[in-house]
């Protein structure tokens, strides 16, 4: 009978609670207004971040494990913040090497160079140096840095942090409709709403 209770009150975990049932106001928030229901299986899932943002490095890790797990269905997609300053220019290095597809090989690396090597990367020149060193062509950097399609990247995150009222990162939004607070079930509770926003389009 122990043995019973023990196993119980184990599953019964906090995280296990709030990935069961993440509550409005306290996990997440509703993103209003909302977008039209869609019509598929398909969730967007997007995740705001910034490379000089030691909360969105430590996050990192988890969120590179949890994306082998998802399905197909899940489109993620990191999405840079444009605070301003070094952010936009950050944002814009990602978008970058995001058309050039390099994004994935560099963006662990991006997070190392600035928290664990020190390095500011706050100017082009800075960020072309480390860029460099890691086997990058400079020369299409530039042009993929200066084109229309990085300009257009740039303004459609600009317009999202606007549009989902995104303040602070690391922030993550479901759908577009549910924009989860950045606590240590963060992941768990993505997953939660994820397959609440599939069960309300059946519905």
């Amino acid at each position: 009978m122990k043995k019973l209770l023990v196993l119980f009150l184990f599953c019964l975990s906090p995280a296990s609670l709030l990935a069961a049932e993440p509550k409005t106001g306290v996990d997440y928030d509703l993103i209003s207004p909302a977008p039209p229901p869609g019509t598929d299986n398909e969730v967007e899932v997007l995740e705001f971040f910034m490379y000089t943002c030691p909360h969105c490095k430590n996050l990192d890790p988890e969120v590179q494990a949890w994306l082998k797990k998802q399905p197909e269905n899940v489109k993620f997609q990191h999405m840079p913040a444009m605070f301003g300053g070094a952010a936009n220019l950050h944002a814009k290095a990602y978008f970058a090497l995001e058309v050039m597809d390099e994004e994935k090989r560099l963006h662990e690396l991006f997070f190392k160079a600035i928290h664990d090597e020190k390095r500011r990367l706050r100017t082009q020149k800075d960020i072309e140096e480390f860029l460099g060193e890691n086997n990058v062509d400079l020369n299409k950097f530039r042009a993929a840095l200066n084109s229309f399609t990085v300009q257009t990247k740039a303004n459609r995150a600009a317009a999202l942090m606007r549009r989902y009222g995104i303040r602070s990162v690391p922030a993550i939004v479901v759908d577009g409709r549910y924009r989860i607070k950045n606590t240590p079930t963060v992941l768990e509770t993505t997953d939660v709403l994820i397959e609440k926003t599939i069960a309300d389009r059946k519905q």
